[in-house]
């Protein structure tokens, strides 16, 4: 009898001992492992202006469209799923300013100063469109807060160079001329950003350069710009 129940008691505790272990290595309870997300984005919005000279450079709402593509990457900065991370990577972007009534901008010399100056001139055509689009590489750097799969929140900064710009006239009825060319904006432009999403695709953003002027000192109208859109 007693070798029987030291049998027995033996068998209980090899159940409870393997019944442990597989209640520990539960896939419910598998060590969270942080890693680098790819994180690819395509923006779209509006753009506007502010500041002492956005009055005399009055834009369509809904014609001057912000688009960019970006190549992000999540870096993990600890080791919970809704932990903080790093978001940063490589980005181009497009600012298009589309201009009210028929004026178009023309770069020429301010004969009080000697110096290259953009201006908006009047046109006697009846345009459709006429606009300034600036073509931009930027790096964004984020500070992101929660989980990657549900609602996430980011705040941070981006700098950038401009790699063209160019204005588009077309008047009604007639074809479309596009101009390459400086226009004396500022060759370099950073600003603040900030984003919230949900899911792993869909979110809003808002982007603002307090002090990065879209035109060189005394070059152009004092204007800062912002924009404002989804991303997907």
């Amino acid at each position: 009898m007693k070798p029987f129940l030291l049998l027995c008691a033996a068998a209980l505790t090899s159940l409870t001992t393997a019944t442990a272990q597989t209640a520990h290595t539960s896939p419910d309870e598998t060590p969270y492992k942080p890693r680098i997300i790819k994180d690819f984005g395509f923006y779209i919005g509006i753009n506007g202006v502010s500041g002492a000279g956005a009055d005399g450079f009055q834009l369509r709402p809904l014609g001057s469209r912000f688009v960019a593509l970006s190549w992000r990457r999540q870096l993990p900065l600890s080791n919970r799923p809704d932990g903080p991370r790093i978001g940063v990577g490589p980005e181009i972007a497009w600012n298009n300013f589309m201009f009210e009534r028929d004026q178009r901008l023309v770069s020429t010399v301010n004969p009080a100063t000697g110096r290259q100056e953009s201006v908006l001139v009047g046109d006697n055509r009846d345009l459709k469109r006429t606009k300034l689009t600036t073509f931009q590489g930027n790096i964004p750097v984020l500070l992101m807060f929660g989980p990657s799969d549900r609602v996430t929140f980011g705040v941070g900064a981006y700098a950038g160079i401009r790699l063209d710009s160019y204005t588009k006239v077309k008047p009604d009825g007639g074809e479309a001329t596009r101009q390459h060319g400086g226009y004396n904006t500022t060759s370099l432009r950073w600003g603040l950003t900030a984003e919230a999403a949900w899911g792993e695709d869909t979110g809003l953003f808002v982007r603002y350069e307090p002090s990065t002027m879209l035109f060189r000192d005394g070059q152009g109208p004092k204007v800062n710009v912002w924009s404002v859109g989804i991303r997907l």
